[in-house]
């Protein structure tokens, strides 16, 4: 959660979830109590907190870390700062799919989602990450992913083949999506 505005869509979101009587998400705390008829599952929350860009996190449960210097020994990923527009094709990296994951500073979703991002350069060899800065919403870049690619919001992710062609768009904070696109070339 980066703001109370935030918060209010997942009380929103979980409130709104069949089987969940109320629910309380605290911005400060980043922390939410649910009170449930016993119905609703931990998936049910995950999934439904997830199509929002959020992350559920239940006892037990940890977010994904970014790699370590030492990690990201080898592997192939650039960050792309300014927020101007790019021109995919001077960042693709031949022989791979290269995966365009668009982030901002601000955005509380991103900081979760582009650790998954990361770490999926070591599960495939076969694939480059291009972490690009939007840095607000009226950059020439988030005009351009919005005229070109109707840029819904962020976290945001296109994938190009070893061709440079187009072969998928990920809307939101779903990895396993991602992980789909890239087992399917």
């Amino acid at each position: 959660l980066s703001c109370w505005g935030c918060a209010n869509t997942a009380k929103g979101v979980l409130e709104n979830l069949e089987g969940i009587d109320s629910a309380d998400v605290n911005f400060d705390t980043k922390k939410a109590v649910v009170y449930t008829d016993g119905t609703v599952t931990e998936k049910e929350i995950k999934d439904a907190i997830s199509a929002k860009n959020f992350q559920a996190l239940f006892e037990g449960d940890t977010t994904v870390s970014p790699l370590t210097k030492e990690e990201k020994k080898g592997l192939d990923i650039k960050t792309i700062k300014g927020g101007n527009k790019i021109k995919f094709e001077d960042h693709l990296s031949p022989g791979k799919l290269t995966l365009f994951d668009f982030y901002a500073d601000w955005c509380g979703p991103c900081k979760i989602y582009s650790p998954k991002v990361e770490r999926l350069l070591l599960e495939y060899e076969n694939v480059a990450v291009r972490k690009v800065d939007v840095v607000e919403w009226k950059s020439d870049l988030a005009k351009q992913l919005t005229k070109e690619y109707k840029l819904p919001a962020l976290p945001f992710t296109l994938i190009f083949d070893d061709q440079g062609n187009l072969v998928g768009r990920v809307e939101g904070n779903s990895i396993e999506e991602v992980k789909k696109i890239l087992s399917d070339k």
